[in-house]
């Protein structure tokens, strides 16, 4: 069935090769249109070259556009996938980099702590805005959401618009897979049931419980099998099983420690259990071997095809564009509003959360309370979020000094002196990026 698809962040070189290869693939999207829009002119040039390229080697009657023009991207649209990343990875390099400066040291700073908040800061404006300009030009349309903060921007959407807004995590695909989720208990994949009911938000989420076909509890299962001291704790202390784990290294300062010696760069340095912080040159240099690739193609060197395309972290959007659009009723674990799905976390929270999806929409399951220590653990940074979420949509700079100070690993490592002049210096750096505050 023809749809009209816009790609919102378009010349990603992560996600829009991946999203193309799906839909030339899906046999409810065939006839489609899909736009690319970004405001790269070279990169989102590069991307609809390639996608062009892959449309007319298989064969496929996709039509791909592309422009720099995001109303024109919108209108019409019936989905909407937004990968978008305001200030790039210098952007988030400082938010990695300021913090450490200060002692706070982030794993990978796009969710929580001062590198969420400041992302945040600098993604509300444009995805309200996208909201309302879709309001005006194609109210009915979905957005699935791909860019982070997750949970803060779904908040933010959905408050300020009617738009139908889905916050996806690359993360949550793994739970739906059999073979992957056999291999964590130690099951032949026709064993497993996928996917189990799943709570938390975004980042911080896991299996509220876990039955096999046979009715078999799979948690001891998995105690017997694995070693990661993030699940095990979990388990042991919660009987709550975390996913995502490198990612609650950034929600709990006790899971968190630098283990590298900081030396004025904490990219690439170790943190608890082994992790790497995230470090933006192996991100550049991914982004590069992208370019290369079709560079070398257009010149007349190597082949591209599906085959040959580079593996990225996978996606389930468009297993839920398919759903809705041929109203087959699937469980996925998507983040929206809670309104009760969860017992333990406020009704007007962001959770990500198990949900059904058919042709009447994505509705949130009663998945029951979560772990009260976990939950009460979440509400703080639930707090967190709405505060953020409140100064960037009114450039309030005591609400984001509020925020800030709120954060866990903030708290836990700055004194009241100190908070301001990294919200100052993180400011600054940003302000490009930040026109509400100026």
């Amino acid at each position: 069935m023809s749809q009209k698809i816009t790609i919102i962040g378009g010349g990603s070189s992560i996600f829009t090769p991946q999203l193309i290869a799906l839909f030339i693939k899906s046999k409810q999207l065939q006839g489609s249109v899909v736009t690319l829009m970004d405001i790269n002119p070279q990169r989102l040039e590069l991307m609809d070259t390639l996608s062009r390229h892959l449309v007319e080697q298989t064969g496929s009657d996709l039509k791909i556009e592309s422009t720099t023009d995001r109303r024109q991207s919108l209108e019409g649209a019936d989905f909407v996938i937004t990968t978008i990343s305001v200030g790039g990875f210098d952007a988030w390099e400082n938010d990695i980099e300021i913090p450490a400066k200060y002692g706070v040291y982030q794993p990978i700073g796009d969710s929580v702590g001062p590198g969420g908040i400041m992302r945040a800061f600098r993604h509300v404006l444009p995805m309200v805005e996208l909201c309302q300009e879709l309001e005006q030009v194609s109210p009915d349309a979905w957005v699935f959401n791909y860019t982070n903060p997750a949970t803060a921007l779904c908040w933010a959407m959905s408050k300020e618009s009617k738009i139908k807004v889905v916050s996806l995590c690359t993360n949550t695909v793994y739970l739906r897979n059999e073979k992957f989720m056999a291999h964590w208990v130690g099951v032949k994949p026709d064993q497993v049931i996928v996917p189990p009911p799943a709570a938390g938000i975004n980042h911080c989420a896991g299996i509220l419980e876990w039955r096999l076909t046979d009715g078999r509890d799979a948690f001891p299962m998995i105690l017997k099998k694995i070693r990661h001291p993030v699940i095990r704790w979990g388990l042991e202390r919660y009987n709550f099983l975390p996913y995502s784990w490198p990612h609650w290294q950034e929600f709990y300062p006790s899971l968190g420690k630098l283990e590298g010696e900081y030396k004025g760069r904490l990219q690439g340095l170790s943190m608890s259990f082994g992790h790497p912080v995230h470090d933006m040159n192996v991100e550049r240099g991914r982004v590069k071997s992208w370019e290369d690739m079709v560079a070398n193609w257009m010149s007349g060197e190597g082949e591209v095809s599906l085959e040959t395309l580079p593996k990225t972290e996978p996606v389930q959007v468009v297993e839920i564009m398919e759903a809705i659009i041929e109203d087959r009723e699937e469980v996925h674990v998507v983040n929206v509003m809670n309104n009760g799905a969860i017992d333990n976390l406020p009704d007007d929270a962001v959770v990500e959360v198990s949900a059904q999806v058919s042709g009447q929409g994505v509705k949130p399951l009663h998945v029951g309370a979560m772990p009260e220590a976990i939950a009460a653990f979440l509400r703080l940074h639930i707090s967190v979020q709405q505060i953020t979420v409140e100064a960037a949509l009114t450039g309030d700079r005591k609400l984001a000094l509020q925020a800030l100070e709120l954060e866990p690993f903030v708290a836990a490592t700055l004194t009241i002196e100190e908070t301001p002049k990294l919200l100052d210096e993180m400011m600054s750096a940003h302000a490009s990026y930040l026109p509400q505050f100026q």
